[in-house]
């Protein structure tokens, strides 16, 4: 994540959790700490307060605010993940909170058995997935743990910044800075060599500078599309469409584009016919056909396929690569990336945001060494 804190190899070991009277004892002691009262007061952001067994004793009327909740007794003794609706919060039944695999990737987690084992405040980026109603949401936190002690008791202070601004801007800059910058250039380059190039090569030349100014309008209407897809502005206009014509089209797309050059991009498609909005499946289906692509090295190959399964219509996109455990345990995050460059990790995202709060459909992935890896879009026919 970039921040300097150790990442362990393995999930954290299940903890015990307190008492009922052990809990009761905390949250006395918390409550009658001036100190700790003022600065629950003061704190402009998010802030709890964690016992040894890192459930929550104390909090400020930011976090209640964040969960939509007026009762603070509702959320003292949960852990932090329990207590925000972290999507992997359960998935350890018998350790909770904290134990399962995905928590070695967690900022909070890392940094709250950091800060405790060391004795010395740490800090991480969080890149939180919560269950929201009938949805996942995203959230990017800078938390800092320090450690404190209260009547001779341990506790850990865990403060929550919101750093989605700071996010957003990352992505942006990378795109503008990276892609479009990269897109302009060819293009002038393109401008340049129309200008100076045979007539006879003048059609040609006419074409890529075509292509390279049709590339430059959609990666910046990508960036506003994304936007207006968190913020729930996009409005699906659902018809009857081919599954293999949407496969064919992104076929088409990146036919030509320097991502499939000398890779092979094959499509097979049964004929399906899907109820969708067929413009936002075809943003999902590109992203992941992307991805692959940027997976997959000079000589080899993609697969694209589509085939009905009961009632519903899956596509599959196919690439050679295995995961590492790290990156698969991430791979839907907002704005995480495997590229090496801040804040472009919105391909995965983006596909599952579509195809699951906007098209009623379901994104999921499997990977492995040898049988590589295989996203699979699952979408209602309708009728």
């Amino acid at each position: 994540m970039g921040d300097g804190v150790p990442r362990p190899t393995t999930y954290f070991a299940p903890a015990e959790r307190a008492t009922a009277e052990e809990l009761r004892r905390a949250v006395a002691a918390m409550g009658s700490s001036p100190v700790m009262a003022a600065v629950l007061r003061t704190f402009g952001g998010i802030l709890m307060v964690l016992n040894a067994e890192r459930q929550i004793v104390a909090m400020n009327d930011e976090l209640l605010r964040f969960l939509g909740c007026t009762e603070p007794e509702s959320v003292l003794g949960l852990r932090p993940g329990e207590a925000v609706r972290c999507v992997h919060a359960a998935d350890n039944p018998t350790g909770g909170c904290g134990t399962s695999r995905f928590c070695a990737s967690c900022g909070a987690a890392v940094a709250i058995v950091a800060s405790q084992h060391s004795g010395q405040p740490a800090e991480a980026e969080c890149l939180l997935t919560v269950k929201a109603n009938a949805h996942e949401e995203s959230f990017e936190f800078r938390v800092r743990a320090t450690p404190i002690e209260v009547a001779g008791e341990p506790f850990t202070v865990i403060s929550l910044q919101d750093i989605h601004d700071v996010k957003r801007k990352e992505a942006l800059e990378s795109v503008f800075f990276h892609d479009v910058l990269n897109t302009a250039t060819a293009l002038r380059t393109g401008e340049r060599y129309l200008s100076e190039c045979d007539e006879a090569e003048r059609p040609q030349a006419l074409e890529v500078v075509g292509e390279l100014t049709e590339r430059l309008i959609q990666e910046i209407t990508e960036q506003q599309e994304l936007t207006r897809l968190e913020a729930g502005q996009v409005e699906v206009r659902a018809s009857y469409v081919s599954a293999g014509q949407v496969a064919t089209i992104a076929e088409r797309f990146f036919a030509g584009q320097a991502v499939a050059e000398g890779k092979t991009l094959g499509v097979r498609a049964d004929e399906v016919m899907v109820h969708t909005d067929p413009t936002l499946l075809q943003r999902a289906l590109t992203n992941l056909v992307k991805n692959a692509l940027e997976a997959t090295p000079r000589g080899g190959e993609v697969r694209v396929a589509c085939a009905a399964e009961g009632n519903r219509a899956v596509f599959r996109v196919w690439n050679a690569a295995a995961m590492p455990r790290e990156v698969a345990m991430r791979v839907f995050q907002r704005y995480f990336t495997t590229k090496g460059e801040r804040g472009r990790g919105l391909g995965t995202h983006g596909a599952k945001l579509i195809i699951e709060r906007y098209l009623g459909g379901r994104v999921s992935f499997t990977t492995g060494e040898g049988a590589g890896t295989t996203f699979r879009i699952e979408l209602p026919l309708g009728t």
